[in-house]
């Protein structure tokens, strides 16, 4: 059998599934195994859930988490289940070959391109991470130069040490 490892750093957004799922029992934070049924997949048959949890995925942004996943051993694929997401109060828009996820509070999240009419996000591409428009200068400084200490920013800021560190918006 293959390794999964290129399936695991990506999540199918998948309109038609009701739950969120995984094939991957590493990635569970929290796996409750006493949960088991089962669910049906798209050609008609129904295949085993052998727990539920919250799963710890690792992205660009860093680790994120995701609650109330089944544990689905016989699936090749992560599923993100929209039916979900917006149930926990995401927004989730499909518009202009793009998926856009957003947060409870109106916040972008993900940006995720089509490719071969689904979206498949993969946590570990930079393009899928939606930055905040909002961001301060500050963080914006503090990343790029290397995660430098706010201390240290505002002493060059102070002392006009290099140009335009500056967090007036």
């Amino acid at each position: 059998m293959q390794p999964r490892k290129s399936l695991c750093d990506s999540w199918l957004i998948d309109s038609g599934c009701t739950n969120h799922m995984t094939h991957d029992q590493k990635l569970f934070k929290e796996l409750d195994k006493t949960i088991v049924s089962k669910v049906k997949i798209g050609n008609g048959d129904f295949i085993s859930v052998k727990g539920k949890g919250t799963v710890a995925i690792e992205s660009l942004t860093g680790l994120k988490y995701i609650s109330d996943v089944l544990y689905v051993p016989d699936i090749d694929q992560n599923l993100l289940s929209v039916g979900q997401l917006v149930e926990k109060g995401f927004k989730v828009i499909f518009e202009d070959n793009l998926c856009l996820i957003k947060d409870t509070k109106g916040k972008d999240i993900f940006r995720v391109k089509m490719r071969a009419k689904s979206y498949a996000l993969n946590l570990m591409e930079e393009e899928q991470i939606a930055f905040s428009s909002m961001t301060n200068n500050a963080d914006l400084w503090h990343k790029r130069l290397g995660h430098f200490h706010l201390v240290g920013l505002l002493y060059m800021q102070k002392h006009a040490l290099v140009k335009g560190v500056s967090w007036q918006n």
